[in-house]
């Protein structure tokens, strides 16, 4: 048995990892990080889109003009509700980016061990090690061989079936079966997309009736495209991921022209029986970043720029070196992470989108003002629950109703509950965060 030593230990080198791993040798820690899969190598469950703030984590890493060099910018993002449309434009000199995880890990990986990280790939944590109720190193099976390592930290950062949360026994809550299962591959980005006026966008999320379709261009020009059928229709998708695939989009004006009559050019990715979840994300001796510890609905396309977000709060926590200070970081990400997690809820469940989400889109389409509101979410600058003023919504749901649209009135009642339930629980979280200072 090999046994070795190192301030930090963690397991799982993709996006949190990775980075997590850079901060913090940076700074002068000696960090392992181990892998279970053979690096480099793609992650191939992942829409890998990103929000400019984690582009500004990118660049503070060294690796942001790399990720610029082959994936394009992302400055228009065409949101849609029932073929009401809304284009939010990014901010001057700003962009999401949407670059492949093999690339874009590998990078990350490369940062880190420039840093003066140390990197072992195809190491299987089997179990954590224990000393006075702390955990204090793992032990990983690598060739056949199994191998001790000890931390002053150890951290999770392997993902949502994290096998590090489990040997922990870190608690879940706030957690939900996900009601949709997601569908996607990779297409050639056909000379229309540039060159048809119909394409005044770079990423394009849509529910229309229920059916909710994505659109993201990434590297070599590739367009991603996605479909996100219910649980219930899962099973015809399952049959023949392809088929379905290409016969759902067929039936989206803006998605058919970019398809018809051409052939994806990798296999069919998909991922069902998702779960969406926080999970205690530190104790004694050990901590919990990315999606280990928190998961949210990939249709806020939120999961790549929160890992980021998270390995350089806690490498800033961790420098502090007490337990309290992880604890601290633990509670901040929950009181960060929520309004996001409970956006995504909303956004993902089943069924069309509700009678008031389409009036409050034909409002935000000609109301520029609206529309920066609703840009400053994709930069973690506001609540989605902050985007639209109380009273303007109440003069929204007035005019529909004189319209005989009632049914808002009682969407406007539910919307209210929701947004209570949001603001109690930030506020317990917040209470929880007072409790550590």
């Amino acid at each position: 048995m090999i046994r070795r030593q190192y301030d930090v230990v963690i397991v799982g080198a993709r996006c949190a990892g990775a980075s997590l791993a850079t901060f913090l040798a940076r700074d002068g820690a000696s960090v392992l990080l181990l892998d279970k899969d053979k690096l480099p190598s793609d992650q191939v469950i992942s829409t890998h889109t990103i929000h400019p703030p984690g582009v500004d984590v990118l660049d503070e890493l060294g690796v942001g003009d790399q990720v610029r060099q082959v994936a394009p910018p992302m400055r228009v993002v065409r949101l849609g509700k029932n073929g009401v449309f809304v284009d939010l434009p990014c901010r001057e000199g700003r962009a999401e980016y949407c670059p492949r995880r093999e690339r874009l890990d590998s990078l990350l990986q490369g940062a880190a061990m420039e840093a003066g990280a140390e990197l072992v790939d195809r190491a299987r944590v089997t179990s954590v090690i224990e000393q006075n109720g702390r955990v204090v190193g793992v032990r990983a099976s690598r060739d056949g061989t199994e191998q001790e390592y000890r931390a002053r930290v150890v951290v999770g950062a392997d993902g949502r079936r994290s096998t590090v949360a489990s040997l922990v026994k870190s608690e879940e809550y706030l957690a939900y079966d996900a009601p949709r299962a997601a569908y996607w591959s990779y297409w050639e980005a056909p000379e229309l997309w540039s060159a048809d006026p119909r394409y005044q966008f770079d990423m394009y999320i849509a529910n229309n009736r229920g059916a909710v379709r994505l659109i993201f261009h990434t590297d070599h020009d590739q367009l991603l495209i996605a479909s996100a059928p219910t649980n219930e229709e899962c099973a015809r998708w399952r049959r023949d991921p392809l088929s379905a695939l290409k016969a759902d989009l067929a039936t989206d004006p803006l998605i058919c022209p970019l398809v018809e009559g051409r052939e994806p050019l990798e296999k069919i990715r998909g991922t069902t029986r998702e779960r969406y979840f926080f999970r205690r994300a530190a104790g004694p001796g050990w901590a919990l970043v990315g999606d280990a510890g928190h998961h949210k609905d990939f249709l806020v396309g939120d999961g790549i720029t929160e890992a980021l977000l998270q390995a350089r709060g806690l490498a800033s926590a961790m420098r502090r070196g007490s337990d309290e200070s992880l604890e601290w970081w633990w509670r901040k990400r929950d009181v960060d992470a929520l309004p996001m997690f409970f956006f995504g809820a909303d956004e993902g469940r089943a069924g069309p989108p509700a009678e008031l989400q389409c009036v409050a889109f034909s409002h935000v389409a000609r109301d520029p003002e609206l529309k920066r509101r609703l840009a400053r979410v994709m930069e973690h600058e506001l609540s989605p629950y902050e985007v639209f003023p109380v009273s303007s919504v109440l003069r929204w749901v007035f005019g529909a109703a004189v319209k005989g649209k009632l049914g808002v009135i009682r969407e406007f009642l539910d919307m209210g509950k929701r947004a209570s339930a949001v603001n109690r629980e930030l506020v317990e979280r917040k209470k929880l965060l007072t409790n550590t200072i």
